[in-house]
């Protein structure tokens, strides 16, 4: 038996059995009973369930901590209810999926004398059809109860298993010269205390020029008072180094960004901190007490004069939001494919995924919509863009 992951007190009850002038005796330590919970539930509850084609399964298991003395009998069970008690803990937004699009093999499995894990039990996604884009769905599965003389691990009781369907997508090669441009935003948002906004971005190459500047987008008023900018190699940096300056400050990205991959950033300002996340991973961090913005204008690729073929991001980008309030870290992280275009306080949303034209849609039914007139857009189907989700 592991009794580090159940037992506490251990080092310190060491500690005074180590002391014989003060203590001529110790109380041997009593071990914790063994316990059964669902296997992998002991690192996390959540863990990826891929569907690249239906069917699809995953298999579940349970296991003791110790090899058992008789069979027992696991019970097992799908509970949707449980997933509005995650999403509150988590500040997520999960989804139960949708009724009739999976199974179980069986309710129960054994684990017989002599082991410590069950027979499996399989979980399958029958179809995706009732799936809405940029939702995330889960399938919990809970120990009913058990059969024999062991408890149940309570945090360890339930499994919930992220339905990850892998998504091709199309993309903007913004590489060209001529494609930098702005679009704003039929009403300015003004006054704007806390905000999110969100890009993912794929790099083909880096200037090696000096410096070596790749501007990727600006958010702002039209006049340019205020900007929120995305760069890679300003001001001594690296030249895969993103930098995120606004007119509060600015900070480096700890992430050195590499060649042939896409990366999703995503920027936060919760009224305090205005907060880089590379990825769903907080990269870094400056300080914006009490600062205010205004967003009226989205620019994409290097607009400064003389500046458009020695300073443009040479890359592809996509899925471009704009939300009025912070996001959590684990809504980022569940938001790195795609996300709801119905979603809390979404309020703008260019998947740019179009294929054709030259406009790319508000996907919030806002009407924010973008046409671009510099150039000729150029749509990238590489099969490198997919993600999991």
């Amino acid at each position: 038996m592991n009794l580090s992951k159940y037992t506490s007190g251990i080092s310190s009850i060491a500690v005074l059995c180590a002391i014989p002038v003060l203590f001529s005796t110790c109380k041997k330590y009593t071990e914790h009973p063994d316990v059964i919970l669902i296997t992998g539930t002991e690192t996390t509850k959540i863990v990826k369930f891929t569907v690249e084609t239906v069917p699809s399964t995953y298999a579940v298991t349970a296991t003791a901590t110790g090899i058992v003395a008789e069979d027992i009998t696991v019970n097992f069970a799908i509970d949707t209810s449980l997933v509005a008690k995650y999403n509150a803990e988590l500040a997520a937004n999960y989804y139960p999926a949708p009724v009739g699009s999976y199974d179980i093999s069986a309710t129960s499995g054994v684990i017989k004398t002599g082991t410590n894990v069950s027979d499996p039990v399989t979980v399958r996604i029958t179809s995706i059809n009732d799936f809405v884009d940029g939702r995330s769905y889960v399938i919990p599965v809970t120990i009913k109860n058990v059969t024999g003389p062991l408890a149940v691990l309570e945090p360890s009781r339930t499994i919930f298993l992220k339905v990850a369907r892998v998504n091709q997508f199309n993309a903007v090669d913004i590489q060209n010269p001529n494609f930098y441009d702005s679009d704003t935003f039929p009403t300015p948002y003004t006054n704007v205390r806390a905000f999110t906004f969100e890009v993912k971005c794929y790099v083909n190459a880096w200037h090696t020029g000096s410096p070596p500047i790749s501007r990727l987008c600006n958010w702002g008023p039209v006049d340019q008072s205020m900007f929120n900018l995305l760069r890679f190699g300003e001001a001594g940096s690296q030249q895969n180094q993103l930098q995120w300056i606004n007119s509060s400050g600015s900070v480096f990205s700890n992430t050195l960004f590499a060649l042939g991959r896409w990366y999703t950033i995503s920027c936060v300002y919760d009224g305090s901190t205005c907060k880089l996340y590379v990825d769903g991973t907080l990269d870094n961090s400056f300080d914006a007490s009490g600062q205010v913005y205004t967003f009226g204008a989205l620019e994409l690729g290097m607009s400064y004069a003389g500046y458009q073929t020695a300073q443009r991001f040479l890359g592809r980008i996509a899925e471009i939001r704009f939300w009025n309030r912070p996001l959590s870290k684990t809504e980022i992280q569940e938001g790195l494919c795609g996300v709801d275009a119905a979603a809390s306080g979404l309020i703008a949303y260019w998947k740019l995924n179009e294929g054709s034209g030259n406009t790319f849609f508000d996907r919030t039914g806002n009407g924010r919509n973008m046409t671009w007139t510099k150039a000729p857009v150029v749509w990238n189907s590489d099969p490198a863009n997919k993600c999991a989700q």
